[in-house]
């Protein structure tokens, strides 16, 4: 009679099913309080942007549901991520005029904050986003890459009422891409120009904020936000 685990084929597949239980009990033991504090957004964005390619000029509207997530385990360098869906049209394209295209983005974020009251601070995120339009005739991608960098300065009145305001850069690369009854490729870019931006938001005592940011500029910006730190 064979004694169990006796091969090496065995003793390696018994390595594989204590993995998921080993595993957890070596991390407790080296992070006895995985639990980290965080900053959690809802954003609901409308945006309207000036593209052009060549001498033409392109206006879309865009529409945003992102969530935003930075690690406040740093308290003047922080760190995030952004996910959502996207809606946009775009305007003075034959392939795309009466067309809405829908899809996703994602990207990376880092701020930096300095002050309690009155504050300044520094952010900067890239976002990639692809939206498509799909029919049995017609397939109508845009692709899109988005950089922007600004800074900021904001107050906080009675401990309640936040007013912040600031200027923001973008700079978006865009690949118009169709295929089917017409087939073309191209490329859009954003009008240089930085942007101002103001922004008032309230404040509850758990750590809630609920904000209303405008933004002016070839990168028009509506924007309602709601946040809460988890520490």
């Amino acid at each position: 009679m064979k004694k169990p685990f006796s091969t090496p084929l065995s003793k390696l597949l018994f390595a594989f099913a204590a993995l998921p239980v080993a595993t957890p009990i070596a991390e407790a033991a080296y992070y006895p309080d995985f639990r980290k504090p965080f900053d959690f957004s809802l954003v609901l964005a409308n945006n309207s942007i000036d593209l052009q390619t060549g001498n033409n000029k392109h206006r879309v509207s865009l529409d945003r549901i992102s969530i935003e997530i930075f690690t406040l385990i740093e308290p003047r360098i922080q760190f995030g991520f952004i996910s959502g869906s996207s809606n946009l049209s775009l305007d003075n394209d034959p392939v795309s005029t009466g067309k809405s295209l829908n899809g996703y983005h994602a990207g990376l974020a880092i701020r930096s904050i300095l002050g309690r009251n009155p504050q300044i601070g520094f952010h900067a995120n890239y976002i990639y986003q692809e939206t498509k339009n799909e029919t049995t005739r017609q397939t109508t991608t845009l692709d899109w890459h988005e950089w922007t960098a600004g800074t900021f300065g904001k107050i906080t009145l009675d401990q309640q009422l936040e007013l912040s305001v600031g200027w923001a850069y973008h700079d978006v690369d865009a690949r118009r891409r169709a295929a089917g009854s017409s087939n073309q490729t191209q490329n859009l870019k954003l009008a240089t120009g930085s942007q101002g931006r103001l922004e008032i938001a309230w404040l509850d005592h758990s750590n809630g904020r609920v904000g209303l940011a405008v933004q002016r500029g070839r990168y028009q910006q509506v924007e309602f936000r709601f946040s809460r730190k988890f520490r």
